[in-house]
């Protein structure tokens, strides 16, 4: 049984712990997906590098086209049963059918391209369909400005336990079971399709997904609609610090292994560094979350952003001339800000539909998500190319990341390109107009619209 509940009100801890917990499992289509199972199709599966690299690139060019149709769905189509619980049902034979077969390929049997493609199309697909369906789900949940961020902030520790947990899996289940490349996917695939039916259970079954009886329909009616809501500048400054935001830490995420190996001298474990990074993650959201309820969310998130820009900084002197346990101290520094955008920035979305909503008295929240999400994932691509482009120049030679003649190169890359990209995030963040009061007012004219 669903329970109700009074809008702009505090969401109690149980409904918010049962919605952010289909995170946990969803992070399996992550991080594995494009971490493990490349070199394990490429490799025992017998397709090569290059295929698997160009199979890889298509289903995620497919994920970014994608985004906008699958808002548009989650928007323009409801029923009875929820306006946003019956896509994430859709995904469900999506992601956990797929994980089936995709994670858990013959052993010893050549693998089919075609088929590893069309695999990693539905489970792409299923991807989007949940995570946009979650996102627009949360903006109706919580209405108020400070608990929209405390949901977003909730989602993203919940989404970092989750991380932490499939890394360390593999490890856990070693204690009793020999785990090789096959084994090790096999895992997190049924980590999937086991807990992710069991999370969505749990939150269906604890929180409500039904507008309020007096609530009007604000569904966009028409493509007409949705391509007119993205005429606004607040929106569009929301994307580029996605965009910007998404560069910054891609470009730390693509080149860390080389730092890691090459310049820190973790010639094994940098993973175990990884996990250090992601605890530190969940310990500073709520510090950011405290900043911009005291403050704003676009002046808590500019704190955050001067904070990274700093840890960077600091980073140059601590890998050229530092140790090994000083980096791993730096890199658990840096962590804490590492949810600040993820966070903040899905809370101050929300905050823009509800502008919309007032201005048009359509609610686009699908479809605003889901194109954060398409900004976000052209930054992490933009990322790669930037930051490997810059390592080609310099002559970087990742079988010998360790090369004195590239260190300093490679120093700079990882650092002051972070740099450069959070100082632009800081002047995106300047004389943000979708302010506390200006939400407040926004909240009172839909409420006074819908009591009408």
């Amino acid at each position: 049984m669903t329970h109700g509940r009074i809008p702009g009100a505090r969401i109690p801890n149980y409904q918010m712990f049962a919605y952010c917990g289909i995170t946990f499992p969803i992070v399996a289509v992550g991080m594995p997906v494009s971490t493990f199972l490349p070199p394990l199709y490429a490799g025992h599966g017998g397709l090569g590098l290059a295929t698997v690299g160009l199979i890889f690139m298509i289903a995620r060019i497919w994920d970014v086209i994608s985004d906008p149709i699958v808002g548009i769905l989650v928007d323009r189509f409801q029923w009875r049963r929820g306006r946003r619980k019956t896509w994430i049902v859709v995904s469900i034979p999506l992601l956990c059918l797929t994980a089936l077969f995709l994670f858990m390929p013959d052993r010893g049997s050549p693998a089919s391209g075609p088929v590893l493609l069309f695999q990693l199309l539905l489970l792409y697909t299923g991807w989007t369909f949940l995570q946009t369906a979650h996102q627009a789900w949360g903006a109706d949940l919580a209405q108020g400005y400070d608990e929209r961020s405390r949901l977003f902030g909730t989602r993203e520790i919940v989404n970092a336990a989750g991380t932490i947990f499939v890394l360390t899996l593999p490890a856990l289940a070693g204690f009793w079971i020999d785990v090789d490349e096959y084994t090790e996917v096999a895992i997190m695939g049924w980590f999937l399709i086991l807990a992710l039916p069991i999370s969505i259970v749990i939150a269906f079954s604890l929180v409500s997904d039904k507008s309020p009886p007096h609530v009007k329909d604000v569904r966009p009616k028409s493509l007409k609609d949705v391509f007119d809501s993205l005429n606004n500048r607040t929106l569009w400054r929301i994307l580029f610090i996605e965009i910007t935001t998404g560069i910054g830490v891609g470009v730390t995420s693509a080149t860390f292994l080389f730092v890691a190996r090459g310049v820190a001298g973790f010639e094994s474990g940098a993973s175990t560094v990884l996990l250090v990074f992601f605890i530190a993650s969940i310990v500073g959201i709520p510090i950011w979350l405290w900043f911009s309820k005291r403050l704003e969310k676009a002046t808590s998130l500019q704190i955050a952003c001067v904070y990274s820009l700093i840890c960077n900084l600091i980073l140059i002197p601590v890998l050229m001339y530092g140790n090994t346990m000083m980096f791993v101290a730096m890199v658990a520094l840096l962590g804490i800000s590492f949810g600040a955008p993820q966070a903040l920035l899905r809370s101050m979305m929300a905050d823009q539909v509800d502008r919309e909503e007032v201005r048009s008295g359509k609610n686009n929240a699908g479809f605003y998500f889901a194109f954060m999400n398409t900004s976000y994932k052209i930054g992490q691509a933009t990322a790669v190319g930037i930051s490997f482009a810059l390592l080609a120049l310099i002559g970087f030679d990742p079988e010998a990341p360790g090369n004195p003649d590239h260190v300093t190169g490679l120093v700079m890359v990882f650092t002051l390109v972070p740099v450069l990209i959070f100082t632009i995030c800081i002047l995106l963040c300047r004389h943000y107009p979708l302010t506390r009061e200006a939400h407040e007012k926004d909240r009172e004219i839909l409420e006074g619209r819908n009591t009408q």
